[in-house]
């Protein structure tokens, strides 16, 4: 028997619809904004590997606005925190 837990997603099945010209910018706008995220945790994850001496439990790596980094807690990074 296969799995039986659903997720409800909506009346459209978690689709969105949209026109032709509004899914093509908006898989562009996703690839570009995927693109930023990966590039933000290898820098992260460089970041936190040239830490040492440095006690990383429950710290994420915050990046500031002006392309700086620091440790912050996770509760504090997450979000919209704004520095």
């Amino acid at each position: 028997m296969g799995n039986t837990s659903t997720t409800y997603r909506g009346p459209n099945g978690g689709k969105q619809k949209l026109s032709i010209e509004a899914r093509k910018k908006k898989q562009a706008t996703d690839k570009k904004n995927a693109m930023i995220r990966t590039s933000e945790k290898a820098t992260a994850q460089v970041f936190r590997r040239n830490l040492k001496n440095v006690d990383l439990a429950g710290k994420d790596v915050h990046h500031s606005s002006d392309g700086s980094m620091s440790l912050q807690s996770i509760k504090n990074n997450r979000g919209h925190h704004v520095t």
